[in-house]
């Protein structure tokens, strides 16, 4: 235990004097009873936008719209108004206007039989600017494609997404049996690879006010990884990349590296991901790690 201490005072800049010290640095308590807890998927409620009471620059009614669109999910991609009204916690009156307006809009669309909602073609006219603006992927695509194929894995390249990772790149192998990421798919910071990864290409400054914020914004989720980020974050210096093994599904393993700061200055990640097959932290580290890390160097 004390070895994945002295690897922490390592990655922080050997600033922490000792164990105690190292932890309330980065302001988390090491709690490993939580690696133990079997994984139960809840659903991603919208953010509180109790915070922002008081800013009158905050337009609460386009925040709350954004909000609804949040709640769609691959898993539940049609949503009532109840339903809405429940997660949103907001009056079913207040949860009306809001669909009727982005219906209208086109940013949702009403299923005529059942009355319920599903997202609007606007959405993805929405996203394509800001997909285009990542000249990256088309660079990476090419050299992507060679690991997806040499690995039998899932390759891809994610952004932060407030405390979640988006994939804005994905590459997968001819293996059917592969781990189905797409652009656009969404998943926890704490508890994959990728996240973790992502961590390390921010400023210490930037990591250290993220942990914090997951701590607080995501409770749930930090119990649940809270040990196995710590460990990653601790053992980085050492292996040049970041693991989840078995720990979002129980047959995915992935190993992601930092990509550093890419098109508009933002931090990325590179990820490799595998289903169905053997689970092995070690070959993970030692045989996948180093491939992303060359490809990592020849994007940057």
């Amino acid at each position: 235990m004390e070895g994945l201490f002295q690897d922490m005072r390592d990655m922080l800049g050997r600033t922490a004097l000792d164990a105690t010290s190292a932890f309330r640095y980065i302001g988390i308590c090491f709690d490993i009873t939580y690696a133990m807890k079997p994984y139960n998927p809840t659903f991603r409620a919208p953010a509180s936008l109790l915070e922002h009471a008081g800013d009158r620059q905050f337009a609460t009614t386009l925040a709350r719209g954004m909000e609804l669109l949040r709640c769609f999910t691959p898993e539940e991609p049609v949503l009532g108004n109840r339903e809405l009204a429940r997660r949103m916690q907001l009056p079913a009156a207040t949860i009306s206007r809001l669909t009727y307006t982005l219906v209208t809009m086109g940013y949702l669309a009403q299923d005529e039989h059942q009355g319920k909602y599903r997202l609007g073609s606007a959405v993805i006219s929405l996203a394509h600017p800001m997909l285009e603006l990542f000249n990256i992927r088309r660079r990476a695509r090419p050299l992507m494609l060679e690991v997806a194929h040499k690995t039998g894995g899932s390759v891809s390249i994610g952004i932060r997404d407030r405390f979640n990772i988006v994939y804005i790149e994905a590459i997968r192998s001819d293996n059917k049996r592969i781990y189905p990421l797409d652009v656009g798919t969404s998943h926890s910071m704490v508890g994959t690879a990728i996240g973790r990864a992502f961590l390390m290409s921010c400023t210490l400054a930037e990591r250290e006010a993220l942990l914090n914020q997951l701590r607080l914004k995501v409770p749930q989720d930090w119990e649940r990884h809270e040990a196995e980020l710590l460990r990653n974050v601790a053992k980085y210096p050492r292996h040049g990349c970041c693991v989840s093994v078995g720990e979002v599904y129980a047959d995915v393993q992935a190993v992601a590296v930092p990509l550093g700061r890419i098109d508009r200055g933002e931090p990325a990640a590179l990820n490799c991901s595998f289903q169905g097959r053997a689970l092995n932290r070690e070959w993970l580290i030692t045989q996948i790690g180093p491939q992303l890390q060359t490809l990592a160097r020849q994007l940057m």
